[in-house]
């Protein structure tokens, strides 16, 4: 029990220990509604409570911070780091979770979030914990503390779902695909499961409708049995159709594949292929622009195409209908000044008016077979002729991909379509 031997010091105490609500809210970090809501929950209890105003003990405000500010999260976040920083830098992870901590504020929008992000690089070392900022980010994002908190608690709770061999790069970094680098529509951060060199080497896109005919699958997974061939990746984004049927067509003759999809790499969609996306991490490369923590969108699958035009020098639409998302891919590849070729079938469909639309456009090109497309790759240079030799049995990939392959010497052998 605390003694007073004069009135003066019993003043004095008062005047410290205890607080007004205005003292109060300014001492944790919170809004008066949040500190009304804490009383009204039973996780604070105020001194005296009448018209004239309500009182707090400093004392325990001060205990119920550590609970409000989060500061186990910054315990929890270390953890996260610690598990990541294997094939991770530290720093890169760190500026990641606050980085998708300031975007969930911007409804996950990366050009929202961006120039807000640098902003507040210029005050704070963003690649430190967040919470050594919480105060001063409240003011300037307008928002409560205690969201704030939460926001990022969420975040890191879900890079925690990540594997320790899973890569977080940014933009700039090694691994960061050259090509989309150059590209506005480049996000800050990529994730990445499997085996990441495959961005060094050429990759051309293919797909199309989620409802293709059988002729299409066939094209499909030919044209990305023969694209490896000659040193390319083949991309698609894991969705149902001709995108399934070119990540098999690739894994099926032990070719890599990518596949660019539109939920965090710790989640699948469609759930069909959920063995496929675990293959395709086993034996390719998963790269999604979404943080785990992220919620998964429909207007995902758009942005997800923009990125896997970037990292590709080519699409190839095999099959698809006027709303079709393999147009958007289109769209973005042409805007990068990337090449898109549509099969001369669906020029020739009077149903569809797309195909003649993008015809017009630069950058566009047509083809009947699909050797006759291998040999218009090769006229625009993205297919080197250099690379295909006599050897009946070469290894197209370095060391490093570890994947290998039979090749045809006889090049008037090539399978069409």
């Amino acid at each position: 029990m605390i003694r007073f031997e004069t009135i003066e010091q019993l003043k004095s105490f008062l005047s410290e220990e205890l607080l007004f609500t205005n003292e109060a809210t300014q001492l944790l970090g919170i809004t008066p509604q949040r500190l009304n809501q804490l009383v009204h929950s039973g996780k604070i209890s105020p001194v005296k409570s009448s018209r004239a105003g309500t009182l707090f003990l400093k004392q325990e405000l001060e205990e119920r911070k550590k609970e409000i500010s989060g500061i186990e999260n910054v315990s929890l976040a270390g953890r996260v780091v610690e598990k990541l920083k294997t094939v991770n830098s530290e720093k890169v992870i760190q500026e990641a979770i606050n980085y998708f901590t300031i975007q969930s504020f911007f409804n996950n929008y990366d050009r929202k979030a961006e120039p807000v992000f640098e902003q507040l690089n210029q005050h704070f070392d963003l690649t430190e914990p967040l919470t050594r900022f919480f105060r001063e980010l409240t003011r300037i994002l307008d928002c409560d503390q205690f969201i704030l908190e939460k926001t990022y608690e969420n975040t890191f709770k879900g890079f925690e779902s990540l594997k320790p061999t899973d890569f977080v790069v940014k933009r700039g970094q090694e691994l960061y695909p050259k090509l989309l680098e150059k590209t506005e529509h480049a996000p800050r951060f990529l994730f990445m499961r499997g085996n990441p060199t495959l961005v060094k080497y050429h990759t051309v896109a293919v797909v199309g409708t989620r409802n293709p005919t059988e002729d299409g699958v066939k094209k499909s997974e030919k044209l990305a049995s023969l694209l490896g061939k000659y040193k390319i990746v083949v991309a698609s984004g894991l969705a149902k159709g001709i995108d399934t049927a070119a990540h098999k067509g690739a894994l099926s003759n032990k070719k890599p594949t990518i596949a660019v999809i539109g939920t965090p790499i710790t989640k699948v969609y469609p759930k069909e292929n959920a063995r496929l996306q675990q293959q395709i991490a086993e034996e390719g490369l998963v790269i999604s622009q979404f943080a785990p923590s992220s919620p998964t969108h429909r207007w995902n699958f758009p942005m997800r195409n923009a990125v896997m035009s970037g990292i590709s020098l080519a699409t190839v639409v095999i099959e698809a209908g006027e709303t079709s998302g393999a147009l958007l891919q289109a769209d973005y590849a042409l805007k990068q000044g990337r090449l898109v070729f549509i099969p001369q079938s669906a020029l020739n469909n009077e149903k569809l008016k797309w195909p003649r639309k993008y015809i017009q456009r630069a950058g566009a090109a047509c083809f009947s077979k699909i050797d006759e497309l291998i040999t218009k790759l090769e006229q625009s240079k993205v297919i080197n002729n250099e690379s295909i030799n006599d050897a009946e049995q070469m290894t197209l990939f370095d060391s490093e991909v570890g994947i290998h392959y039979v090749r045809r010497s006889d090049q008037s052998k090539r399978t069409t379509n």
